[in-house]
């Protein structure tokens, strides 16, 4: 708990609120665009999964920004070797960094969340554990590419690429939509997708990757 609070007096800051912000007019500018979402259909899919999906799209950009002052601030200060050092595993560095991130992000995002629940109601009751579910999954995965990058100069590249990921697989889960019309595919393929990409991450991991990481 100790930690989580360290992390989250790193980020709160005036950049923090200004990404904040953004996040905010983003979503307004979205709920501007949509009467009553349940009329509208995308591609044979129910525009509510476009619009949870492009939210996601927010959370993870802001993850990977946020992300600069927590994992990769300890990465670069060799403060994650003092901790291999001393006999703490990599799983239990990714656990400890992944509460920090996931609601540090959801306190970024929270006054557009605030806006998404009143404006659209339904979509919160019916999508909000889904995306919860998916941004926890999502701050895993961000820590675990943390990790595993050598080049550290490659860091600033992590909230375009995780955001681009996500985009494929909604490209990806859609088209298979359209092939079997099975709603369990298009709730489960990203999730299933993330959690591979991530244990197999973390499997491969090493020590001495980590410990070889450079400017």
């Amino acid at each position: 708990m100790g930690l989580i609070t360290l992390n989250l007096k790193r980020v709160l800051n005036w950049n923090f609120i200004f990404m904040s912000a953004v996040a905010a007019i983003f979503g307004m500018i979205s709920l501007m665009n949509f009467g009553d979402i349940s009329e509208n259909i995308v591609f044979g899919v129910d525009i509510k999964y476009f619009m949870l999906d492009g939210y996601l799209c927010l959370f993870i950009f802001f993850a990977g920004e946020i992300s600069k002052d927590m994992l990769q601030q300890e990465k670069i200060t060799k403060r994650i070797e003092w901790k291999l050092a001393n006999g703490i595993k990599i799983s239990s560095i990714v656990k400890e960094n992944l509460l920090s991130l996931w609601i540090g992000t959801l306190i970024l995002l929270f006054p557009l969340l605030l806006m998404i629940s009143i404006r659209l109601p339904n979509l919160i009751l019916l999508s909000g554990t889904y995306f919860l579910i998916l941004s926890i999954l999502y701050s895993a995965f961000i820590n675990v590419l943390i990790l595993w990058i050598r080049n550290m100069n490659w860091f600033k590249s992590i909230p375009i690429f995780a955001t681009l990921l996500h985009i494929l697989l909604v490209f990806l889960k859609c088209g298979i939509f359209m092939k079997t019309n099975n709603v369990w595919m298009l709730l489960l393929f990203s999730p299933v997708s993330i959690i591979v990409l991530t244990a197999c991450g973390l499997c491969l991991m090493t020590k001495e990757r980590i410990i070889s990481s450079y400017y």
